[in-house]
């Protein structure tokens, strides 16, 4: 089976070589390429039409935000990781609404970052447990968008599940807690999508969180 390709846009040699080594070291999926500025990273983004775009937001040229939205209008599936210094709320929402799966932060350990982006290929959201936090801290502010209306019930095990992907853990730690398979996790929260009618964890979180859910 041919590996789903990466597409690293980092300006920091030292962090750009760590990611390549855990792409690298993660079954099923590969490096495409490294850019270390926005320009180029646009470049290969459209020339090589990776499966997954890791991005910076800080870099010299520019936002890895436009990068971001670049990957959301592409005529491909990509989806697009944000790895960042920054965790104010401002950035988080820009980056999310931009259409980023999941945001990570480079104070992390970056070993795991193959481990996101396999989430990500597999449906999740992954959120460092600080972003998470600041998340749920913006999506409650009352002077964000309203809640859905008429939100359907979630059941007790969706609820607890949903509560815990808030909270930034990710499906094999929720499985270990419950005691439940990663599988059946992920049937939980295909469930939470299609009742909420959304695509992504951090969709349903902040429908959920808006309408009294969590």
């Amino acid at each position: 089976m041919t590996d789903h390709t990466v597409l690293i846009v980092e300006d920091r040699p030292d962090i750009a070589d760590n990611l390549c080594a855990a792409v690298s070291a993660t079954d099923g999926i590969a490096v495409a390429a490294v850019a270390g500025d926005l320009d180029r990273g646009l470049q290969l983004l459209f020339d090589l039409k990776p499966r997954v775009l890791l991005v910076d937001i800080g870099l010299p040229d520019g936002s890895g935000v436009d990068a971001v939205r670049a990957a959301a209008q592409a005529d491909w599936t990509v989806d697009a990781l944000v790895i960042s210094i920054f965790g104010d709320e401002a950035r988080v929402i820009e980056a999310i609404r931009a259409g980023a799966k999941g945001y990570v932060l480079k104070g992390g350990d970056l070993s795991h970052i193959g481990e996101d982006i396999q989430s990500v290929l597999a449906g999740g959201s992954p959120i460092s447990p600080s972003i998470a936090r600041h998340l749920l801290a913006v999506l409650n502010d009352p002077r964000d968008a309203p809640a859905m209306q008429d939100a359907p019930a979630l059941t007790n095990r969706e609820t607890e599940i949903l509560r815990s992907v808030s909270r930034g853990y990710k499906r094999h730690e929720i499985a270990a807690q419950l005691g439940i398979s990663a599988g059946t996790v992920g049937n939980h929260i295909t469930s939470i999508y299609r009742k909420l009618e959304v695509s992504s964890n951090i969709e349903a979180v902040a429908i959920a969180s808006r309408s009294g859910m969590l």
